[in-house]
């Protein structure tokens, strides 16, 4: 190893100190895009210093995390409260950071409730913002896109339709295409995986997918799992198989697993593979019922928030569909059970109706074609990590 003293000796230069720039990136979704994109951008720009918040993706990729994004994923209005304390701390550490490290860039990953004020606190150290992962702001409480049009540089976004809905609204945005076109391993032989994972390849194989935040498991595992035992009254031969986020432990789901009475797998991760190993899923909302889409597995999707958020959301909305899967089809292609929807029976009902009907499989096929079609081509890393390297340069080129 190279001391300081070696390197004067030897005339040498000190290797020059690249760029910094801050990341936030929230849930499990997030914090993998976000770790693919610095690694997209180390790829161009070795010598740039990444730190911020995120989770394990991000700190096996070598960013410096500040603060955990576990401590602040939070679901709807009224589930602000108790996270409150650890959002204050988070904000406070973040802002000291623009103010003595001055890094180049801030990039946002989706989690805008969070974001939103650490754009705002970029705005005041007056760093520039890049946005990738867009909130849903097209679907709504469209009244944020002026937030977005104020304290963002570019939005990078991953849907088509985004370009347009910002370009329609003044802000300037770079569509480079999913991040999963190029993520998604190449499933592995399906009886394997399920061999592999103690489970019966010749069995009727149900998915359960309650969410990556652990206040969803908290909500939806109980209703989940009280629909499987329903469908095992009615499919004796079935079998199911939960791949557990990365961000929720073990432990979590470990009583409610353990008193399920049917054969039911556990395994860290493998969200897709577990899909695509499924005949048929039950799955929260949010970019897993993309995967699940991808995968070509019947779906139902389900979701539930406070009856406060639930009234506001309500009255802000303004799509026919929530799961992704179902906007970029322009049809619903899964079936939706929301809020008082959501009950066991309804979801037992929902998922007995995809073995029981051939043709409405035939139908979900043709859909998932015209998804297939929308998220663009592979690089979606690479093209919004050269995306944040020209505003890098850019703020270089202006002394900022």
């Amino acid at each position: 190893m190279r001391t300081r003293a070696n390197s004067e000796t030897r005339g040498d230069a000190p290797a020059p100190e690249g760029p910094r720039v801050l990341i936030v990136a929230g849930e499990a979704s997030g914090d993998a895009h976000a770790a693919r994109l610095v690694a997209a951008m180390r790829g161009e720009l070795p010598s740039v210093q990444v730190f911020g918040v995120g989770g394990e993706a991000l700190a096996r990729e070598g960013v410096e995390l500040l603060f955990p994004a576990a401590a602040l994923a939070v679901v709807g209005l009224s589930e602000v409260a108790a996270k409150l304390p650890a959002v204050v701390r988070a904000l406070l550490t973040l802002g000291r950071a623009m103010r003595r490290r001055r890094p180049s860039l801030v990039i946002l990953v989706d989690f805008p409730d969070f974001n939103f004020w650490v754009a705002r606190l970029a705005r005041w150290h007056g760093i520039p913002v890049m946005y990738f992962i867009s909130p849903q702001v097209w679907a709504w409480r469209r009244y944020r896109v002026r937030t977005i049009a104020r304290l963002v540089d570019r939005m990078v976004v991953i849907f088509p339709f985004e370009a347009e809905f910002y370009e329609q609204h003044g802000v300037q945005a770079d569509f480079v295409g999913h991040p999963f076109r190029e993520t998604l391993p190449p499933p592995p032989p399906r009886r394997e995986w399920l061999a592999a994972h103690g489970l019966d390849p010749d069995r009727l194989t149900v998915a359960v997918l309650p969410g990556s935040r652990l206040s969803e498991v908290e909500r939806f595992l109980p209703l989940m799992l009280d629909a499987a035992r329903l469908l095992l009254q009615s499919l004796p031969g079935c079998q199911f198989v939960l791949p557990l986020a990365s961000t929720i432990p073990a432990q979590c789901v470990a009583a409610q697993v353990s008193g399920f009475g049917g054969p039911l797998q556990v395994v860290p991760g493998q969200a897709y593979e577990a899909l695509t190993a499924a005949h048929l899923a039950l799955v929260a909302s949010g970019t897993v019922t993309l995967e699940a889409a991808l995968a070509a597995t019947p779906t139902v999707i389900v979701y539930r928030v406070s009856a406060l958020s639930a009234l506001v959301a309500r009255l802000l909305i303004r799509v026919e569909h929530v799961g992704m899967a179902n906007l970029l089809a322009g049809e619903r292609l899964f079936p939706e059970l929301l809020q008082e929807q959501f009950t066991p029976e309804s979801l037992a009902l929902e998922a007995l109706a995809f073995v029981r009907e051939p043709r409405r499989l035939e139908t979900v096929g043709q859909g998932l074609r015209r998804i297939l079609t929308r998220l663009g081509g592979p690089g979606a890393s690479a093209r919004a990590a050269r995306v944040a390297l020209s505003l890098i340069n850019r703020a270089a080129g202006s002394g900022g």
